[in-house]
């Protein structure tokens, strides 16, 4: 039977659906309901997923269209220099079709293009908020329903993962969209608040990051350095909660919740910067159809993130501030939105 696979290639885990193709639409398949994952943090790793992942296919299946997303920045859709890799970072369509995908309907995109896809899907199906969407606090709304219009998409987690998505309409009033991943996230960032400038002088003199990004502060590794530069400068008792585990960043949120001032003074600069960061994006994209936050991490800190400075740090510009109250935000509940645009981008590569 004619098979999509979806990949989504991480920095630290690699997943995949299957889903089988009927009279051009995608049903589950029987034996793979769920999606597949395995770290996967260098070429070898991958290419021995991918691998496995075609050996478990049955005899009947045949694929006939493959989409990969792949957080790091794509090039004419042939090419890819993955970001929070340790060399080699580059992967070719080429290496792909060796490892077995299928010739000429094989394609290539960044992770958060793929995600816009999935999210678009989102939209379309809860255009009120209620299922996939939770607003956030602190937004004044006149209406409930999601907006049309452009819209950012940012999902903090291994690193930092931002695009925009552009709508357009023809005379026919007949609406496209086209999604834009984007690299802000790896320009410096302005240091706004006392707490940024100690953790950037921390990142300055012990991990040598003359001019730290976006991505320095708003990411896995961005909570871990928040919370070291945070405790290096204070006497505490407190156990280092970062010592000894298999995930930092998760620990550090953990303990942030659970009452460790460090720690939650951490969460508190990771979602300070990224409301400014989601500022920078909704101008740059004139987002009146909405900012969406997503990634797991979003998910487990939803809680935090209602009563944090997030809305407070978007708003924070004098001169526009009247404007960015005119854009809604929103944090997203599904998780596989990657996987979800991968499976449709397979499926119209099916078709060529």
């Amino acid at each position: 039977m004619n098979t999509v696979i979806g990949l989504d290639i991480g920095g630290t885990n690699s997943r995949a659906a299957i889903a089988h193709v009927e009279n051009d639409n995608l049903t589950p398949h029987p034996d793979f309901p769920g999606f597949i994952s395995e770290k996967a943090m260098s070429k070898k790793e991958l290419q021995g997923f991918i691998h496995s992942l075609m050996d478990n296919l049955g005899s009947a299946d045949q694929p006939v269209g493959v989409a990969i997303a792949l957080a790091g920045p794509v090039t004419h859709h042939r090419e890819v220099s993955m970001t929070n890799w340790q060399e080699p970072k580059n992967i070719t369509l080429d290496e792909f079709i060796d490892w077995g995908f299928p010739v000429n309907r094989t394609v290539m995109v960044n992770d958060m293009e793929a995600g816009c896809h999935g999210l678009v899907k989102c939209l379309r199906e809860d255009k009120t908020a209620s299922v996939y969407f939770e607003q956030l606090k602190g937004h004044h709304a006149s209406s409930r329903e999601i907006p049309g219009g452009n819209c950012v998409f940012i999902a903090p987690g291994t690193g930092l993962g931002a695009a925009g998505i552009v709508e357009i309409k023809n005379a026919l009033e007949e609406v496209s969209i086209h999604p834009i991943a984007v690299e802000l996230q790896n320009t410096p960032m302005p240091l706004l608040q006392e707490t940024h400038r100690t953790v950037s002088a921390w990142l300055q003199q012990e991990q040598h990051i003359a001019h730290p990004s976006w991505e320095d502060f708003v990411s896995g590794r961005g909570l871990v350095n928040a919370y070291r530069a945070l405790r290096s400068g204070i006497s505490t008792n407190e156990p280092d909660v970062t010592s000894g585990v298999a995930d930092p960043a998760a620990a550090v949120a953990k303990a942030g919740v659970m009452g460790d001032d460090t720690a939650r003074q951490a969460l508190s600069v990771f979602y300070t910067c990224a409301g400014y960061f989601c500022q920078l994006m909704a101008l740059g994209f004139q987002a009146f159809g909405g900012v969406f936050i997503g990634g797991t991490s979003t998910i487990k800190n939803r809680d935090f993130i209602k009563n944090s400075t997030l809305v407070d740090a978007f708003l924070d510009n004098p001169v526009q501030k009247s404007l960015l109250t005119r854009f809604p935000i929103y944090l997203i509940n599904e998780s596989d939105l990657n996987l979800e645009g991968t499976l449709r981008l397979g499926l119209d590569a099916s078709k060529r």
